[in-house]
């Protein structure tokens, strides 16, 4: 069976779609918090939690909306994975690895059927999460991942297993 697959992983127009909306709710318990809506706390304390609540919801929606890494990930019929980033700067110029690195897939990724979080540690001991979203690959790409990456889970799993009996 060969798992070789290789995609190309855009930014997620759905995680920043629930970013914005936990940004929004969060504004919202500020606005609360900052009239006395909620809790009986002093104003001094009231504003300082609407104030704190205001510059994380800001602070987060800022930061997904900005991000525009756009990763390249091949992995062989062996599992091994390669992983190359590409950010375009403030001009719209590609900044990145045409080549990308070797890296592994650390045992804390998550890989559900709608989500694949893969947490990628390089040879510099260096980890790279990548959100990898239905929106972000094609179906084909998505279920080829997802499958390539479960096999490594489980080729991994056993070898572990093995180590352990012997």
């Amino acid at each position: 069976m060969s798992i070789a697959v290789s995609a190309v992983i855009q930014p997620s127009r759905i995680l920043l779609s629930l970013v914005g909306g936990m940004s929004v709710i969060l504004l919202g318990i500020a606005a609360l918090v900052a009239t006395g809506f909620i809790g009986n706390l002093s104003l001094l304390a009231r504003i300082f939690l609407a104030a704190i609540c205001a510059s994380l919801a800001i602070a987060a929606f800022l930061r997904a909306r900005s991000s525009k890494t756009k990763y390249v990930i091949h992995i062989s019929g062996t599992g091994q994975i390669r992983l190359a980033a590409e950010q375009r700067n403030e001009h719209g110029i590609v900044d990145g690895a045409a080549e990308g690195e070797l890296v592994h897939l650390l045992p804390i990724s998550t890989i559900w059927s709608g989500l694949l979080l893969l947490h990628l540690q390089n040879e510099r001991q260096q980890i790279t999460v990548v959100t990898i979203l239905p929106d972000t690959v094609s179906t084909e790409s998505f279920r080829a991942l997802l499958v390539a990456c479960r096999w490594i889970v489980l080729r991994h799993a056993d070898a572990i297993e093995s180590n352990i009996r012997h």
